[in-house]
């Protein structure tokens, strides 16, 4: 007699939503948003300054703290201020506020070497050259950038531009002290590359430029290169006045570099034309359809 054996599998049914859920409290510990760094307010003034005397207009009696000499009876009457951002230093030798710190004062190298700024020179994000756990947000070029800084146990991805839970890779940061390069590739991101001043401290904080979207920088060309996704125009996302031009070359995929008509006009990715930012854009050229009865 043949005996029949039934097996059942058990089935273990999990709610769609749960498993949603599940997946974005992944993704939301993935991920993390950054928090603005503080550039503290107060200096540090010299226990000993140059008080305003021998014709001097202006003396340093902090790192970022400049006097005004008035003429005043009481050398403490005179007027300070903190210098302005774009010249944050006060320089001894200078007689004014700039962009080289003090040299005679240690105090104020250590403190510039805390509290460098990136100098922008395009509008976006940028790595932090020193730190792989923060980055500055640039509005235009020529401006110093806002710096933001990871949460603990975070590091800075250049690539989606966003805090990314560190992982076992390991971090790159530049160092100027050790490059003889004019032009150097961003080790983490060759879309980006940098630039050592020679003439600025010991070990300056690096220029950071970007290519843009979809470009990447030629280290032996020292020139940023673009990868067309098809033909068309495209917008160069580092400077919005221009644009590319891709086309097809002897059966290759190419490119050439275009500037907007105008300075004050950028390039409108969607409608494929240079617009002038808020103001509404018409067509050169209208059709009127006549319907005859």
């Amino acid at each position: 007699m043949r005996t029949i054996r039934f097996v059942c599998f058990g089935v273990l049914l999990i709610p769609v939503s749960f498993l949603v859920a599940q997946e974005n409290d992944i993704l939301l510990d993935e991920f993390a948003p950054a928090i603005a760094r503080q550039v503290p307010a107060d200096d540090l003034l010299y226990p000993d300054p140059v008080k305003c005397a021998g014709g001097r207009w202006f003396v340093c009696v902090g790192c970022r703290t400049i006097k005004i000499c008035l003429g005043q009876a009481n050398d403490n009457d005179n007027p300070t201020q903190i210098c302005p951002v774009d010249s944050p230093y006060c320089n001894t030798a200078e007689g004014s506020c700039s962009t080289i710190p003090d040299d005679s004062q240690e105090q104020c190298s250590v403190q510039a070497a805390t509290q460098l700024k990136l100098r922008c020179t395009s509008r976006g994000q940028f790595p932090d050259p020193r730190t792989c756990d923060g980055y500055y947000f640039c509005e235009q070029s020529g401006s110093f950038g806002d710096p933001y800084k990871c949460p603990p146990k975070y590091t800075y991805n250049s690539r989606l531009q966003l805090c990314k839970r560190r992982g076992s890779k390991r971090c790159n940061t530049v160092n100027c002290t050790s490059n003889n390069s004019i032009l150097t590739a961003y080790p983490s991101n060759p879309q980006y590359f940098y630039y050592c001043p020679k003439d600025v401290g010991k070990d300056p904080l690096p220029i950071m430029f970007s290519c843009g979207d979809r470009a990447t920088f030629d280290s032996s060309a020292k020139k940023c290169v673009y990868k067309c996704p098809r033909q068309g125009l495209f917008v160069k996302s580092n400077n919005p006045n221009m644009y590319y031009q891709c086309y097809r070359s002897n059966g290759r995929l190419t490119y050439s570099e275009k500037f907007c008509p105008a300075a004050n006009q950028v390039f409108d990715n969607d409608k494929k034309v240079c617009v002038v930012p808020g103001v509404s854009y018409r067509p050169r050229f209208s059709f009127i359809v006549v319907v005859r009865g």
